[in-house]
């Protein structure tokens, strides 16, 4: 089951475009980056690395779901024996992939140069896995991307926020909550490239991300099959 659902899913999204948009985004994303001084790419290459595996996948994987209720796949499907945990992950799974091949496309187009690139693909794959399943369960409820679109701007501002925190332009000891946004935690990863980052940091970044996985993962799971599945019925 879960190799016919990656096998539909990746050609449904190479045909409407939104797999190959996504890869054309991180090329885009690498190439603005070389218009950039290279002491500003420490900075600028981990915002541009949480924009593409995280707030792009969750519009594009909001904008999958939109695509699939209008033809009737998701109805369709909700009278076959599947199971939606497949579902859930292989959307999951293919969206973490793109977003590692847009990451290593930024990284080796932006910086030139992939040192350090094995920290970014463990915090893209992470960071994507996390955004993904969000993004699953926010949009199920959703009918098209007009609705969608406050959502979109509620995670973009929440998810920017923790580089303001770390470059010190939020310093007020209130701004410590945005530790536990999913964003802060993969930041650490997109920065170990360009500055020392302990591994006790990376560890303990590692299980944050983990860990919004799993809640990412349990409310993808309630929402989808609350608003996409019995909602069609």
């Amino acid at each position: 089951m879960m190799k016919n659902l990656l096998k539909t899913n990746l050609v449904i999204g190479v045909r409407s475009y939104v797999y190959p948009i996504y890869v054309l985004i991180g090329l885009a994303y690498g190439l603005m980056l070389m218009a950039f001084p290279e002491q500003y790419l420490p900075t600028m290459v981990p915002i541009f690395l949480i924009f593409e595996p995280g707030l792009v996948g969750f519009m594009f994987v909001g904008t999958e779901i939109f695509a699939e209720k209008k033809d009737g796949a998701i109805g369709a499907l909700a009278v076959t024996p599947i199971e939606w945990r497949s579902y859930i992950l292989a959307k999951t799974f293919l969206m973490s992939v793109l977003s590692i091949i847009g990451a290593v496309l930024i990284m080796a187009i932006g910086t030139r140069s992939l040192e350090g690139l094995p920290y970014v693909i463990v915090g893209v794959f992470l960071c994507s896995i996390v955004y993904t399943l969000l993004g699953i369960g926010i949009a199920a409820k959703y009918h098209d991307l007009d609705d969608y679109f406050v959502p979109i701007m509620a995670v973009l501002v929440v998810s920017l926020l923790p580089f303001a925190h770390y470059h010190g332009y939020l310093t007020n000891e209130i701004w410590k909550v945005l530790y536990i946004v999913p964003s802060y935690p993969a930041l650490y990863f997109f920065k170990a490239p360009f500055v020392e980052v302990s591994r006790d940091t990376l560890a303990l970044s590692g299980v944050a991300l983990l860990l919004w996985s799993g809640i990412a993962y349990y409310v993808a799971k309630i929402r989808f099959y609350k608003y996409a599945v019995e909602g069609l019925r």
